[in-house]
């Protein structure tokens, strides 16, 4: 009995190095590590934001040394790797793993980073949303680039994953006071139109500018794959992912800045 239970020991600490490979592997062809270098580099102009509109530009090294903290790229990746070993089965990891080691999705992948970090300048996202405001849309890029952010429910999983952090922030800016938490909500919900606009006009403007080179064959398969079980899948594990990541980040960003209120108040 000793043997037959080491044996299913064995077999599954077998089976989670198996997963834990293939996650990693994922995670690889994703260029997740460059995916947080970027989200590193967008904390610091938040931090910057938040130190001018909440703390009146006091919060100096004192704030900027939590902020840092916070933003750990290998602890903010790992939100992801959980979220993949948690929602795709191992065929689903292999074939995610086929189509993002592809040559398709690898320069998918490459125009979405090298996009996302182009935008932080305001110069270029300024020029990306006028390129949206004047495309034809009846384009057929323009319908190709709809199809795909409606086939992955793009606007309506970024307003929700918005508003939750946003709920995030200020419980950890009112941690130890004891706020309304359904006032609360109700005024981040009553946000819910106008973020969903400006969400919307920001999906079109980087997808249109990060998607430029592709042509309309790779476009259709890259719809294609977020349409099969394993893409919604992933799609899915991507924003459980982000989600649990930024509401992490939010609240431990409200708890610094009430933290640096305080000790500014010393």
């Amino acid at each position: 009995m000793h043997r037959v239970f080491l044996a299913i020991a064995f077999v599954l600490w077998g089976a989670q190095l198996l997963a834990d490979q293939r996650v990693d592997r994922l995670a690889q062809a994703m260029h997740l590590s460059h995916v947080m270098e970027i989200l590193v580099q967008e904390g610091q102009g938040h931090r910057e934001e938040l130190d001018e509109t909440l703390l009146d530009n006091t919060g100096g090294a004192y704030f900027e040394a939590q902020v840092k903290d916070i933003y750990d790229p290998v602890w903010m990746q790992k939100f992801l790797t959980d979220a993949f070993e948690a929602g795709l089965s191992v065929a689903q990891l292999d074939q995610a793993i086929l189509f993002f080691e592809s040559d398709l999705g690898q320069t998918i992948v490459s125009l979405e980073n090298s996009a996302r970090q182009a935008m932080s300048d305001q110069a270029i996202e300024d020029m990306a949303r006028e390129a949206y405001e004047s495309v034809e849309r009846d384009s057929t890029r323009f319908e190709l680039v709809d199809e795909y952010i409606r086939a992955n429910d793009l606007v309506e999983k970024n307003v929700h994953g918005a508003l939750s952090s946003d709920y995030s922030f200020f419980q950890g800016l009112d941690v130890d006071a004891q706020g309304d938490d359904q006032e609360l909500l109700a005024e981040l919900l009553s946000q819910k139109e106008s973020r969903a606009a400006e969400t919307e006009a920001w999906l079109y403007s980087f997808l249109l500018m990060a998607y430029r080179p592709l042509n309309e064959t790779q476009m259709r398969e890259n719809i294609a794959f977020s349409r099969t079980e394993t893409g919604r899948a992933l799609n899915e594990a991507l924003f459980d992912g982000f989600d649990r990541m930024f509401n992490d980040i939010s609240f431990r960003l409200g708890r610094a800045v009430a933290q640096t209120l305080r000790a500014s108040d010393l």
